[in-house]
């Protein structure tokens, strides 16, 4: 007579698949982590050579170069120069249409150096003139003419031209850090 085979017992094929699915999940869990230390450590050498590279300069991408590039023809600012705030303006617009106003924190850049500003500072009129002659002009703009790029060079402009007269230095650029208008 044959003996009757003994059924599989179902704990062993449990038993066989539990140390597979566990090894699977370490697994993947020491390739996500080793994965996010090799990228840390890119990201993280990647910036070393930034503050390294051009002391401290940011290192430009082909895009950026061509950016900058083209950027540099348009408008060439010497390098130099003391920084003058003229702080934040706040001007109703010149437009017949509607009120529109426009805010504004205008930095003026001088010929000369950090001496040159205190000069300035203390005697307080020459900035008191250019912040007027400043809130003149801009009181006398459209919100079309200002609202474009070029609107705003030629703005800057004009902003050099009289605040280089009310200060009796060279007014070599004017940089805007807020420009707002109300439409």
């Amino acid at each position: 007579m044959s003996k009757a085979a003994k059924p599989a017992d179902p704990n062993a094929k449990k038993k066989g698949k539990l140390p597979l699915i566990i090894g699977l999940v370490v697994l993947l869990a020491g390739g996500g982590g080793g994965g996010y230390w090799w990228f840390a450590k890119q990201k993280a050498a990647a910036a070393g050579e930034e503050e390294a590279g051009d002391h401290g300069k940011k290192k430009s991408s082909k895009k950026d170069s061509h950016a900058k590039a083209s950027h540099d023809e348009e408008s060439e600012v010497p390098e130099g120069g003391a920084l003058l705030p003229l702080d934040v303006f706040t001007v109703n617009l010149a437009d017949t249409d509607a009120q529109r106003f426009l805010r504004t924190n205008v930095q003026l850049v001088i010929d000369g150096d950090e001496a040159v500003i205190k000069e300035l500072e203390h005697e307080k009129l020459p900035i008191a003139r250019a912040r007027s002659m400043v809130l003149d002009l801009l009181s006398t703009q459209t919100a079309a003419a200002i609202a474009t790029a070029e609107g705003k060079d030629t703005l800057k402009k004009a902003i050099a031209e009289k605040a280089s007269l009310a200060l009796h230095h060279e007014v070599i650029d004017v940089l805007f850090s807020d420009f707002v208008i109300q439409f």
